[in-house]
C-alpha cells in the first residue's frame, strides 16, 4: 500500500510541478541563448544591457518561483490530508505512518530533483553548461574510501535536514488542525512558534556544548580527541550531527503521528 500511496503522491504533485518546471526551463534556455549571443557582441547600447539584465533577473525569479512551488505543493498535500481529503484517505485501511511516509518521501524526492534542476538551469543561464566536466581526482572530496565516507555522511545530513524541514511543516499543520475552521491561521502561527522554540533550544544547546567543551578541555578529555586522526575526528563529528538531526526528526514525526491518530479533527 505504501507503494500505491507513493505513486498517487508522485502523480498528484507531478501534475503541478512538471508544467511549471518545463515552462521555466524553456524560458531559461531562451535567456541563456540571449546571454551567449549578447556577451559575444562586445560593447552594446545601454538599453540592450538593461533588457539583458531584466531578462536575467526574471529568469532568476522564475527559478526561485519553482523552488517555492515545490515546497508549497508538497506541504499543501499534507495540509489537505487534515481537511476534507482526509475523510477519504484516512478511511483507507492504511496506518497513519504510511501516509506521512509517502508524503515525506515524495516531498524529499521532488526537492532533490528541483535542486538538480536549479543547478542545470543556473548553468544554462550562465553559459557554463559546456564547461562542466567530471574528474573524480580533481573533486572537492578525494576519490578514496575516506572521502567517500565523508561525502556519504554529508549527504545523509542534508537529507535529514531536508526531511526535518518538511516534518516541521507537517507538525505545524497537525497542530493547526486542532483549531477547526481557523486551522490555516493556527498552522502558520504554529510554524513560526516552532521555529522560535528551535532557535532558543539551539542557543541553549550551543551554550551547553561550549561549557562542556571547556570543562572537558580543563579535565584533559579533549586531548584524546586532538590525538585522533583528522579523518576520524571529522567522521565522529559528522556522525554525531547526523544522529542529532535524526533524533530531532524522530521527535517531530512522533508528535505529528500522535496528533493525527489521537487528536485528529477533520474539517
Amino acid at each position: 500500500m505504501l507503494t500505491k500511496l507513493l505513486k498517487y503522491e508522485g502523480k498528484a504533485t507531478a501534475h503541478v510541478l512538471l508544467p511549471v518546471a518545463g515552462g521555466v526551463l524553456a524560458f531559461t534556455i531562451v535567456a541563456g541563448l540571449a546571454n551567449a549571443v549578447l556577451n559575444n557582441l562586445g560593447d552594446l547600447p545601454a538599453l540592450v544591457n538593461f533588457f539583458q539584465a531584466m531578462l536575467n533577473m526574471i529568469a532568476v525569479l522564475a527559478l526561485i518561483f519553482v523552488l517555492g512551488v515545490c515546497i508549497f505543493v508538497n506541504v499543501q498535500r499534507f495540509y489537505k490530508l487534515l481537511g476534507q481529503q482526509g475523510y477519504l484517505m484516512l478511511s483507507l485501511p492504511v496506518p497513519t505512518w504510511k501516509h506521512i511516509t509517502a508524503k515525506l518521501i515524495c516531498a524529499c524526492a521532488w526537492s532533490v530533483a528541483v535542486a538538480a534542476y536549479l543547478i542545470l538551469c543556473g548553468c544554462i543561464l550562465g553559459g557554463s553548461l559546456a564547461d562542466i566536466t567530471f574528474n573524480p581526482g580533481d573533486g572537492i572530496v578525494p576519490f578514496s574510501p575516506e572521502g567517500f565516507a565523508i561525502a556519504c555522511l554529508f549527504v545523509l545530513i542534508l537529507l535529514a535536514l531536508l526531511a526535518g524541514t518538511y516534518l516541521e511543516f507537517y507538525l505545524a499543520c497537525a497542530i493547526g488542525g486542532q483549531f477547526g475552521q481557523q486551522r490555516l491561521l493556527a498552522s502558520i502561527i504554529a510554524y513560526f512558534v516552532l521555529g522560535f522554540v528551535e532557535q532558543i533550544l539551539g542557543v541553549f544547546l550551543v551554550i551547553i556544548v561550549a561549557v562542556g567543551a571547556v570543562q572537558a578541555n580543563a579535565a584533559g578529555w579533549l586531548e584524546l580527541f586532538y590525538n585522533v586522526d583528522s579523518f576520524w575526528a571529522m567522521f565522529y563529528m559528522l556522525a554525531i550531527l547526523l544522529a542529532f538531526a535524526v533524533l530531532v526528526d524522530a521527535v517531530k514525526w512522533a508528535v505529528t503521528q500522535w496528533l493525527m491518530t489521537r487528536r485528529l479533527n477533520l474539517v
